[in-house]
């Protein structure tokens, strides 16, 4: 016979369905809504979290220092120990800096803020490019630039009046320091909860240390390498630097990334895996009912091989049909899902995703083909496995026995 009748009768099976027992027509909608459902939320899943990945060492990192240099006393004579950083290969930003801590009052209002003392000359690339983006530099002596996040709970606009309380060397003594807000800016992370900008010069008179700097801010080529680069680049500078990187204050944010990912895939992965596995029920319950079917077609000649290749061809159809639908539904979820948050924060009036909890503020995708192709590709071999017993179970039918009383 010829050899491809077994899928032809396979693909028939798929495509009538199952009139005669409801049943199994329920249990095989219940198998492909499975694969469709597990597939595309392992897709979205992963797209999320590789778009908090992605956000982290772009975005965040681009305004977080890969290292910070700080030194004991604060520098004098720092360009000329700029100038050595800078010439160092693994380093691609020195930024001279200054910073206090302090708290930011306003009327009645008052919140705990990082002052960071800022050179025009020497301003960051990445919180130079979210200044650019609301057309901002950095503020002269008596300025002030706020975070979105300071200045709505402040209530206050620019070219408002603030103060900014320092506390002295003194026991429970403090100073206040006038400020005008010149500007107002987001870099939509949690730098937003504290963040406030002032002249390099002005933060140093702050913190007592008049024409020094407390470090430097560093970018590195190799974010992951920051701590060995740390190490390399105290050596070549006096002594008195100490160093931290960005894994010691967002190391904990990227291995939660990371373990979310593998978690979460795992269990949508299991997920799928259970839908796959329901097509085991679904044929079974199809061999069952077709029984005088099968002993039928191995009277006419078919072979246990082609029983076997018949319903492996209907079972690998549930889950193409399947998997195909839950892809193509995952792919729209992704360009989708930010508009959606977005429309239920409206609807709901609240904020699912806060800098005050959360690093970023909105919901990151970066759909990559790679993952979406392995997801497709594991959960049709899982569902091919999952029809082999069945199929099995199918051409070990005896006509005799199944024809006895027809």
């Amino acid at each position: 016979m010829f050899k491809p009748v077994s899928i032809f009768i396979g693909l028939r099976y798929f495509f009538s369905g199952n009139r005669s027992n409801l049943l199994v027509s329920f249990i095989s909608l219940l198998a492909i809504a499975g694969l469709v459902l597990g597939v595309a939320l392992l897709v979205i899943v992963l797209s999320v979290m590789n778009g908090f990945d992605r956000e982290l060492r772009n975005n965040i990192l681009s305004v977080v220092p890969h290292v910070q240099l700080i030194h004991q006393v604060g520098v004098d004579n720092w360009q000329s120990e700029q100038q050595v950083i800078s010439q160092l290969k693994q380093v691609t930003e020195a930024t001279p800096y200054n910073e206090v801590k302090g708290l930011l009052n306003r009327r009645q209002l008052a919140r705990p803020i990082q002052l960071l003392g800022l050179s025009s000359e020497f301003l960051p690339a990445g919180l130079g490019s979210v200044l650019d983006n609301y057309h901002l530099s950095v503020p002269t002596v008596g300025q002030l630039l706020l975070s979105e996040v300071l200045a709505e709970f402040l209530n206050v606009e620019v070219n408002q009046s603030v103060s900014v309380i320092i506390p002295s060397g003194s026991e429970g003594s403090t100073t206040v320091h006038p400020f005008t807000v010149s500007g107002i800016f987001a870099t939509h992370t949690e730098l937003d909860q504290s963040l406030a900008i002032a002249s390099l010069e002005q933060v140093a008179q702050i913190a007592g240390t008049p024409g020094q700097v407390l470090g430097f801010r560093l970018q590195v080529e190799d974010q992951f390498n920051a701590r060995n680069i740390g190490f390399d680049v105290i050596k070549q500078l006096p002594f008195g630097y100490g160093f931290r990187d960005w894994f010691q204050t967002h190391g904990n944010l990227y291995q939660a990334i990371q373990l979310s990912r593998n978690l979460v895939g795992l269990l949508i992965f299991l997920i799928v895996a259970i839908a796959a596995f329901n097509v085991i029920s679904m044929l079974m319950m199809s061999v069952m009912n077709k029984r005088k079917d099968i002993a039928i077609l191995q009277t006419l000649g078919l072979s246990q091989g082609s029983i076997v290749r018949l319903f492996l061809m209907q079972g690998s159809m549930i889950g193409f049909f399947g998997i195909s639908i839950g892809v193509i539904l995952g792919i729209v979820g992704c360009y989708w899902i930010a508009d959606l948050v977005g429309w239920l924060e409206s609807l709901l009036g609240m904020t699912f995703l806060d800098t005050s909890i959360y690093p970023i503020d909105y919901i990151p995708v970066d759909l990559r083909w790679g993952d979406v192709t392995t997801i497709a590709a594991v959960a049709l071999v899982l569902n091919v496995l999952a029809t082999i017993y069945p199929a099995l179970r199918a051409s070990r039918t005896v006509p005799a026995e199944e024809l006895r009383y027809e």
